[in-house]
């Protein structure tokens, strides 16, 4: 199958060249608007604070959180702590039992990749429809928080 080179792919979708040190070969990522990329490790620090912040925002202890997802209280905060990596599927798993869209959990850690417009929105999917902006800090605007 022939498609773009490596080079075009590269150019067409804006992606620089990253020396992360958590990864021992150069990978390529998308700047944000500022144009800082963010590392690996940084990246799992904003996940951990996410998901903290969204267990916190539906007033669920970690003792209560950590059962729904089969694991001890002390294993879901090496999550939070950032001292554990979720899967994936751990990830799909959070977003479930928290009531969550894997979008309020992953926006804050890559916010431009979730639109040009940065105003944080929380919508508590699938529980509620209604959309309170939060000022705590800028993340997705959904145009639709709609669950129908």
């Amino acid at each position: 199958m022939a498609g773009p080179s490596l080079e075009q792919w590269i150019s067409d979708l804006g992606l620089q060249e990253v020396n992360d040190p958590d990864v021992d070969k150069p990978v390529y990522r998308l700047p944000p608007p500022d144009g800082r990329i963010t590392l690996s490790a940084a990246l799992e620090e904003r996940i951990s604070v996410s998901i903290r912040e969204a267990r916190e925002r539906r007033n669920l202890s970690r003792s209560k959180l950590a059962p729904l997802l089969g694991i001890t209280e002390a294993v879901y905060a090496l999550y939070e702590a950032s001292v554990s990596r979720l899967t994936v599927s751990r990830l799909i798993h959070l977003s479930e039992v928290l009531g969550a869209s894997p979008e309020e959990l992953l926006a804050p850690a890559a916010l431009h990749l979730w639109g040009e417009n940065q105003t944080k929105v929380i919508c508590s999917w699938p529980a509620s429809t209604s959309c309170e902006p939060s000022t705590t800090k800028p993340c997705r605007t959904f145009s639709d928080c709609s669950t129908g």
